[in-house]
């Protein structure tokens, strides 16, 4: 399966949103995450994990995707520390 917007499989998607939701409790996974796509941008590769291997080529576009995708997550995550937040929570107290 395949984005409508860009050629590339969902699993890659899921692991950047996934990615974004990890970095909304654990810091270091965003910065981690953006030096490592930014590492990509400037040295014209992409790593494919499934694949195992090292391609020439990258753009700015397909990088802001990327980056879309993590920042998305991202915010699902912080929503999701915010609704799981004791303060946020009315609690029934008996």
């Amino acid at each position: 399966m395949r984005l409508l917007f860009y050629d590339k499989p969902v699993i890659y998607v899921i692991i950047h949103i996934g990615l974004g939701v990890i970095a909304a409790f654990y810091t270091p996974v965003l910065w981690i995450f953006l030096i490592y796509q930014t590492s990509q941008l400037i040295l014209n590769r992409r790593f494919f994990l499934f694949e195992w291997e090292i391609k020439k080529g990258n753009s700015v576009e397909h990088t802001l995707i990327k980056v879309v995708e993590f920042f998305v997550g991202f915010l699902v995550g912080k929503l999701m520390s915010k609704l799981d937040n004791p303060i946020h929570r009315k609690e029934v107290n008996n």
